[in-house]
């Protein structure tokens, strides 16, 4: 993904479900924990998501009305910085994420 067209070590994350009936089992949980160390440990500055913030505040992601992707609500774009200040601007995915 780009922030402003450029690539700085940000990472998109999703997306992501679990199967209805293997809900509330920490499964989605351990697959956020497990995304979240590996992009720390790669050296990732950071983590942009969307989804309910709800969910994802546990895990350290707030949302910014200063980082924007397309015409997504502002409190369901989601960043979590790993090293380094937070992501501004406008963020875009490779093309096949637009695919519809």
């Amino acid at each position: 993904m780009r922030i402003d067209g450029a690539a700085g070590g940000w990472f998109g994350l999703g997306p992501l479900s679990v199967d209805p009936a293997r809900q509330r089992r920490g499964i989605g949980a351990g697959l956020v924990e497990a995304a979240i160390a590996r992009l720390r440990a790669s050296g990732a500055a950071g983590c942009v998501l969307l989804g309910d913030p709800a969910y994802y505040r546990r895990f350290g992601f707030t949302s910014d009305p200063t980082l924007h992707y397309g015409d997504a609500p502002s409190p369901y774009f989601q960043n979590l910085p790993l090293a380094g200040p937070a992501a501004r601007g406008q963020v875009s995915y490779h093309p096949a994420f637009d695919a519809g």
